[in-house]
């Protein structure tokens, strides 16, 4: 009964990965542990370390693909966790990562260190993000024809709660007094951000929206279009200021009553008399 979790001793460790593409997508990742293997990898090459299991927060649901999926870790990260199966150390569970301040790259001959040398990036700095320490990494240049206002960016460690992928994609969620935000980043430079007085911010490249039922937009003050290139609008009928009728056209035809040659006494009205019958025009 002692080879079972809880019957056996706790053995526990800390090591760092260096190979996360799992065979069987469980988003296991091979773990060099400290105390347990070497740093020669001509005595324990990375592709014999053992595969470690992640155990994910029970936010997460873990199954059937619902909740997080648990690829978070990257080769360089170090982690803590225990083996399963007590002294043997074969069965691996990772309970978290280790954030750190590196003192130096990689040294891809040797194990303990990310095979591939992307990680760490930098050294002699905290590992946790830039951002969430309470320096602006992100450059951005309002856009002056709308108007836009500068990013309120004003993080104070540790009200920044930050989250950015290996390209570049960030999610911050500050919750600094007086500078809370909401923010989305894409690498591209696309971002939407939420200002603390409520503002909303948005840059994208090209635009597609599609609405599959009806859509409606309350401006409760001003609303001011620019287009650079040309605006086209296209609907069954176009409707402004709740119009009724129809909008007049370059050649649309006008009664101004002129008369045949010798007949008068027949007044013109000197109004339009084939106007739109798609777009209609109010007061």
């Amino acid at each position: 009964m002692r080879n079972f979790l809880g019957r056996n001793d706790f053995i526990w460790f800390f090591g760092v990965v260096e190979d996360r593409n799992d065979p069987i997508r469980l988003g296991r990742v091979r773990v060099r542990c400290y105390g347990f293997h070497t740093d020669d990898k001509d005595k324990i090459p990375t592709e014999h370390l053992p595969w470690a299991q992640p155990i994910q927060d029970i936010t997460s649901a873990a199954v059937s693909g619902k909740g997080r999926s648990p690829t978070g870790l990257v080769e360089g990260s170090w982690v803590v966790g225990f083996f399963l199966d007590g002294e043997r150390a074969q069965e691996p569970v990772i309970l978290g990562s280790l954030a750190g301040i590196p003192a130096e790259l990689a040294d891809t001959t040797k194990g303990f260190n990310d095979p591939s040398g992307n990680f760490p990036t930098y050294v002699d700095e905290s590992d946790v993000n830039k951002l969430a320490r309470g320096t602006n990494s992100i450059t951005k240049s309002p856009d002056s024809v709308t108007g836009e206002p500068a990013s309120p960016y004003a993080a104070q460690y540790p009200k920044n709660h930050v989250y950015e992928s290996e390209s570049g994609h960030v999610v911050e969620i500050d919750d600094t007094a007086n500078a809370e935000r909401i923010h989305i980043y894409h690498k591209s430079g696309t971002f939407i951000e939420m200002h603390p007085n409520g503002d909303v911010v948005t840059h994208h490249k090209n635009g597609f929206r599609t609405v599959t039922g009806n859509d409606k937009l309350h401006v409760t003050g001003d609303l001011n279009i620019v287009a650079d290139g040309n605006i086209t609008m296209d609907g069954k009928t176009i409707n402004l200021n709740s119009g009724t009728k129809g909008a007049a056209r370059l050649d649309d035809t006008v009664d101004t009553g002129d008369d045949p040659a010798g007949i008068s006494g027949s007044d013109g009205s000197n109004k339009i008399e084939s106007a739109s019958q798609t777009v209609f025009i109010g007061d």
